[in-house]
Formats: structure tokens, sequence, C-alpha cells
């Protein structure tokens, strides 16, 4: 999906198809908070949606705590992955 960006006054903006925004759950008024992750990469977060991962480092850390969790098992002899 492409959006266009126009002017609008002094700004710019973004309009959202209706579909996307009944998807969002957006309804007129509603606020959305837009963080920018990197040169041309911009994440938009409703704030009623709780925890949005904004942030590499917070996705990061993350993951890093899930694989800490997770159990280890024994490694599988590269034979025994050969057979299938």
């Amino acid at each position: 999906m492409e959006l266009q960006v126009n002017r609008w006054g002094n700004s710019l903006a973004v309009r959202l198809p209706s579909a996307l925004a009944k998807d969002l759950g957006l309804t007129e008024g509603s606020t959305l908070s837009p963080q920018q992750l990197g040169e041309r990469l911009l994440a938009v977060g409703q704030d009623d949606w709780g925890a949005v991962v904004t942030r590499r480092r917070e996705l990061l850390a993350r993951i890093r705590k899930l694989h800490k969790d997770m159990p280890q098992t024994q490694p599988i002899p590269k034979d025994e992955l050969s057979r299938y």
C-alpha cells in the first residue's frame, strides 16, 4: 500500500484509506503517536493499543529475554539431521 503525502496548511498530511482506518479501529479524533525509527522508517502507534514496540533496542531486549527463558535442549548430531 502506498500513501501520498499532501500539504495541509503549513504541515504535511497522509490520508488513510477508510478500509485501513476501519481495520485499525480509528475514528475521527483518534490520536496517533508517530516515532522515527531510522532515516526512512516510521512507526505509528495508537496510545490505547498498549505497549507498542517502537525501537529496535526494545525489540532486541524482548527477543533476548525470550531466548534466555527458553529451555536448553541437547544438540542433534549431524548424521541424525541427514536422515530427514
